[in-house]
């Protein structure tokens, strides 16, 4: 994008989706890692951290292709976001089956902390995405707006 140029309408709404995700999906991972730090000690703050980082960097990616292209053409978009939601969810899911059953790590590792707070910050940004959703002005006729 031109730093002189401002951002196009399908841009901005999807920055305010990536921006309330990310309140919500921090909000679920403090939550977590200051629950399971406090009551499984060093093994489940490093599982619990872990867990969020990564559901966290796994939806900030995925907004980020969307507001990448926002302004393409609806089957662009959509190949484009399949694409991404492919790739993460198959790189997700390697890394969790390889912190769940390899032996690296062992001593630190406390499962139910990786799952719960990778299912309470996907959970908690969905929510805070649909939040902010339901208050977007899309047009459903004829836009006024200008790309």
């Amino acid at each position: 994008m031109n730093p002189g140029k401002r951002a196009s309408p399908a841009v901005r709404r999807a920055q305010r989706l990536l921006l309330a995700g990310l309140a919500g999906g921090h909000a679920g991972a403090v939550i977590c890692v200051t629950g399971f730090s406090l009551f499984a000690g060093t093994p489940g703050f490093i599982s619990s951290l872990l867990a969020a980082l990564a559901a966290i960097v796994f939806f900030t990616f995925g907004q980020g292709v969307q507001i990448i292209v926002a302004d393409a053409s609806a089957k662009i978009v959509m190949v484009t976001s399949m694409a991404s939601y492919i790739g993460r969810v198959t790189l997700l899911g390697i890394a969790l089956e390889l912190s769940l059953s390899g032996s690296w790590g062992s001593e630190n590792k406390h499962p139910p902390a990786i799952l719960t707070t990778a299912a309470v910050v996907v959970i908690s940004w969905l929510a805070a995405e649909f939040f902010a959703f339901r208050r977007l002005r899309i047009p459903v006729f004829d836009s006024t707006e200008t790309p």
